[in-house]
């Protein structure tokens, strides 16, 4: 008769331990399951001595499950034994500091949920481990710790795909006409934000720089952001582009974000359309910090300097049919900076906001700068400014040089 080697304990062990991680590997990174620990249960009448000596031999191991005659019955914290750890004469089992509150989350339950789960239990017992269950049986622990890591890398794995989304759909819209030069500064006050630039030419002749705030921050904001992209994405793809004038395009967009959002939120915008053809720029401010213009005067030869003061409302208040916008006549050396409210609400790390007057000071010796040159400078300036200082709002500015 052919003889076979008895399979040990630890090949037992070895097996299951092999298979359980294959199982986790398994779940998504979204799911309970994947942050499950492997540890095999301890027989209920094990002494507290055996036991503490398993948890120094278990990296990383605060609780141990407890298997009794029907399967496992619940979890020794090892904070517990410490805790009323027994004198030299006693020794007793470790079913005496059993948590029997079977508190389990199955494995393939959503890692929010779970916490969500976990955060209304008692306050003394919130960071506790728990049990993690696969269909119904014994999967492994899971940790308060683990579980919240896990929830915040996935939030920055989404996040950071959210910017990247953001940062391509700004990124990619251009001015291609001849004639002008465009930079943008854009820094984010977190990892997505409601403000947004739009540039584009709408036909050979006409060509459309934007600059936009969200009310609001963060994913809500950056929400609204992205319709505004799929407004002139529509307008684009749809050939209607070029049938479409300046205040048309003002006035329908402030009807999508009308119909597109609740009654709170608005967008701050400021549109600048250059029209070739007639060699004129025309402004449309609703609701925006006033976008600055630079220009020589051909008669006096003097460089000169305007202000264009918000004349509409912000998109999404209220309707406004076929707005007039500010036109002006493209001079030599024509600059034009506009920016949102972050910008001049920045603040340093002694409280003080960038302002008005710092901008303007900033902006007037520059004037005849190139405006990759004034983008440069100015990053430089608001990195200096702001210093290690939290940042409480997205910074956004646009610099046009027009000839």
């Amino acid at each position: 008769m052919e003889e076979f080697e008895p399979v040990r304990d630890s090949e037992i062990r070895d097996f299951v331990t092999t298979r359980l991680k294959q199982l986790s590997e398994s779940y998504s990174v979204l799911n309970v399951g994947h942050i499950t620990k492997f540890i095999d249960p301890i027989n209920r009448s094990i002494r507290v001595s055996e036991a503490l000596s398993l948890f120094s031999a278990t990296e990383g191991a605060e609780s141990m499950p407890i298997e009794g005659d029907s399967g496992v019955i619940g979890i020794v914290h090892k904070a517990d034994i410490l805790k009323k750890k027994p004198g030299l004469m006693s020794d007793p089992s470790v079913e005496s500091y059993l948590d029997n509150s079977l508190f389990s989350i199955d494995a393939s339950e959503n890692c929010e949920k779970a916490m969500i789960r976990i955060l209304d239990r008692p306050r003394e017992r919130l960071y506790d481990d728990f049990m993690i269950y696969e269909r119904g049986r014994y999967f492994g622990i899971g940790t308060f710790a683990d579980l919240s890591k896990n929830i915040a890398a996935i939030r920055n794995a989404d996040l950071e795909k959210a910017r990247n989304m953001q940062e391509y759909l700004m990124g990619r819209n251009a001015v291609a006409a001849q004639g002008m030069a465009v930079e943008r500064f854009i820094s984010m006050a977190h990892q997505i934000g409601g403000d947004y630039v739009q540039c584009m030419d709408l036909s050979e002749s006409l060509s459309m720089l934007a600059c936009f705030d969200v009310c609001g921050k963060g994913t809500a904001a950056a929400l609204l952001a992205s319709i505004l992209s799929s407004f002139f994405s529509t307008l684009k793809t749809s050939g209607q582009l070029p049938s479409c004038t300046p205040s048309s395009i003002v006035s329908t967009l402030n009807k999508v974000v009308l119909d597109q959002t609740p009654e709170e939120i608005f967008v701050a915008g400021e549109f600048l359309f250059v029209d070739r053809a007639k060699r004129e720029a025309i402004f449309f401010n609703c609701g925006s910090p006033p976008p600055y213009v630079f220009f020589v005067d051909p008669e006096s030869g003097k460089a000169k300097g305007k202000i264009i003061h918000p004349d509409l409302m912000p998109l999404g208040i209220s309707e406004f049919d076929e707005p007039r916008g500010n036109a002006f006549p493209l001079l030599p050396n024509f600059r034009v900076f506009m920016y949102s409210d972050g910008l001049t609400e920045a603040r340093n790390e002694r409280g003080e906001l960038y302002g008005d007057e710092r901008l303007r000071k900033f902006l007037f010796p520059r004037y005849l700068k190139k405006a990759s040159e004034i983008a440069r400078d100015l990053k430089s300036e608001i990195e200096a400014f702001v210093g290690e200082a939290p940042k409480s709002d997205d910074i956004t500015a646009l610099v046009a040089e027009i000839w």
